[in-house]
């Protein structure tokens, strides 16, 4: 089973299991973590994916490190562990949140411009985008020069490209 549809049936079942708790923010800050330490830490990594070291140890180690906050919600990434598949932990995080975010009307909105926003240029973009989505707006903006004035927004699988640079390639063409 390829690892992004591990992430979509695990996140799933694990989302339900948030909500019942009414722990849907924590169970998803302690997945996050989990997933920050695993892509960082070589040494995690290592240790973590290493058949070599028992489960046991595995699961101490992680009890250690997230068990202070909820035990029960440990849980949770002990039976990822069991399962063998923390090498999925990226997909599972990735697909808890657009789970999150569909339930809770939020929009993950990506820019590109040439320079940063005034915080007076990103309320008015997010306000015009959450009055034309009719959802809550998650801005992440990038900075790239190379588009050289303008804007790109990326909205799921919609890209609006303002840029100056694509004007001029459409003016090239034609």
């Amino acid at each position: 089973m390829i690892k992004s549809q591990v992430g979509r049936r695990y996140s799933k079942a694990i989302f339900e299991i948030a909500e019942e708790k009414n722990q849907v923010k924590e169970i998803y800050e302690m997945l996050n973590s989990a997933m920050v330490l695993y892509r960082t830490d070589k040494e995690f990594k290592n240790f973590i994916l290493n058949p070599l070291i028992d489960n046991e140890q595995k699961k101490s180690v992680l009890n250690e490190i997230f068990g202070k906050d909820n035990s029960e919600n440990l849980n949770i990434l002990l039976y990822i562990l069991d399962k063998g598949r923390m090498n999925c932990i990226k997909y599972i995080v990735a697909e808890y949140l657009k789970i999150y975010y569909r339930k809770n009307r939020i929009l993950d909105v990506k820019a590109t411009f040439t320079k940063e926003l005034t915080d007076e240029q990103k309320k008015k973009l997010i306000d015009k985008l959450s009055q034309k989505t009719g959802k809550e707006i998650n801005l992440e903006i990038k900075i790239n020069k190379n588009i050289l004035g303008g804007g790109i927004i990326k909205i799921g699988d919609k890209i609006i490209d303002g840029s100056i640079r694509r004007e001029l390639d459409n003016w090239r063409k034609s």
